[in-house]
């Protein structure tokens, strides 16, 4: 199914300040990605305007194609050294992947970027060049199934200062940390919680400087399609159930009728444990939501409208898998099924619910709105979303 990697992070601004002066930049495509840190010199406002003028330089050229070479020049017109300090106005590191495994690394006064390989501290095959006056470290590596990436700031390193560690936590512990931690299996958002919280506990809940970690892991794409209204024409009906049931990954439907038209072109029978709203469990809007039912091959199947409603309002409340409510709801079993997902489908059926018809709004139809709303919210994650309309 392919291999992905997963990308969290999390910034702590330096204390007394509103604004981290640390910026990430994570762009997703089918085929690449790409993340960038950022760490401006100094902290507040002045640093972060510094680290987000590199970061979003760095990540729009190297989006257009162009090279490292020329993504330093430019920097390093805008971005001088510091004169005083002989110091960069802003370091960072930028690491590319393609297709999930062939990795390109490049770093100009950042900390080394962690690869956890095989459950030990891998050493990258670093080398050493001057570009535009400025010596950049740059790695190309493979990256397998189950290796774990970290990337962190200064502010990570010199974390514990004449505290726990007198010389600051250090590169070389968080790599033990990383391994360490690494032997749990854990996704990257529970890698990255796990590095700010030791952070922030190192600097007795007062950061003396700007701290930031990218959590990376890579792992299988997970891929899930998603049927959701009947076909505008019921001839299209064979067509819809056969590109659904061919679909790898998690498959899902949303609505009754939809249901319907599924488990009859199956030949299947369609298993709803319906109970009234009044016996339902609690009385918040959750528990107006139809009940989930069950329909052989098929991983979900709840009902329409209301439901996707309720994913997109638990999407708005969520940045994670792990922000989502415990509840077993239709609306937030759906939302986890998309939020788990790297790569979504729908396929939405064109046709219109008489019984509908008067919850047209601004010329289309409910679903049709929800639809765009939920798509929009999981493009704001970087989920690969497509659309097909029968």
């Amino acid at each position: 199914m392919g291999q992905i990697v997963e990308v969290t992070w999390d910034s702590l601004a330096k204390r007394g300040e509103e604004l981290c002066g640390d910026w990430v930049r994570v762009n997703m495509t089918p085929d690449a990605l790409t993340v960038v840190l950022s760490d401006g010199l100094g902290s507040g406002v002045k640093a972060n305007i510094l680290a987000t003028l590199t970061a979003e330089i760095a990540s729009s050229m190297l989006e257009r194609g162009s090279s490292i070479d020329e993504v330093i020049e430019t920097l390093a017109v805008p971005l001088p050294e510091c004169q005083k300090r002989h110091l960069a106005y802003a370091t960072f590191a930028v690491l590319q992947v393609v297709h999930g495994r062939d990795a390109y690394l490049v770093e100009y006064d950042s900390p080394p970027l962690i690869l956890i390989h095989d459950g030990e501290v891998a050493e990258l095959p670093f080398t050493e060049r001057e570009v535009a006056g400025r010596t950049i470290r740059e790695a190309h590596f493979a990256l397998e199934n189950g290796d774990y990436m970290v990337m962190v700031s200064d502010g990570y390193i010199h974390a514990g200062v004449g505290g726990l560690y007198r010389m600051g936590w250090g590169w070389q512990n968080i790599a033990t940390s990383v391994r360490r931690w690494a032997a749990r299996r854990g996704d990257a958002h529970q890698l990255t919680h796990t590095l700010s919280r030791t952070c922030l506990k190192l600097y007795d809940g007062t950061p003396g400087d700007d701290a930031t970690a990218i959590g990376m892991w890579v792992r299988e794409m997970r891929r899930a399609t998603i049927l959701t209204g009947p076909p505008s024409d019921t001839r299209l009906d064979d067509e819809a159930v056969h590109k659904l049931m061919a679909a790898q990954g998690t498959r899902a439907i949303c609505g009754g009728t939809t249901a319907q038209v599924v488990a009859r072109v199956l030949g299947a029978e369609l298993k709803v444990q319906w109970q009234p709203p009044s016996k339902r469990s609690g009385h918040s809007h959750r528990s107006k939501i139809p009940p989930v039912a069950q329909l052989e091959g098929v991983d979900l199947v709840t009902e329409g409208i209301l439901t996707l409603s309720a994913a997109v309002e638990r999407l708005q409340q969520a940045d994670t898998v792990h922000d989502l409510p415990s509840e077993q709801d239709a609306g937030t079993q759906l939302a986890r099924v998309l939020l788990k997902s790297d790569q979504i489908h729908f396929i939405v059926g064109d046709a219109i619910n008489p019984q509908q018809i008067a919850d047209v709004v601004r010329g289309k139809p409910m679903r049709q709105i929800y639809l765009e709303e939920l798509i929009g919210e999981l493009e704001k994650r970087n989920k690969q979303v497509t659309v097909e309309h029968l």
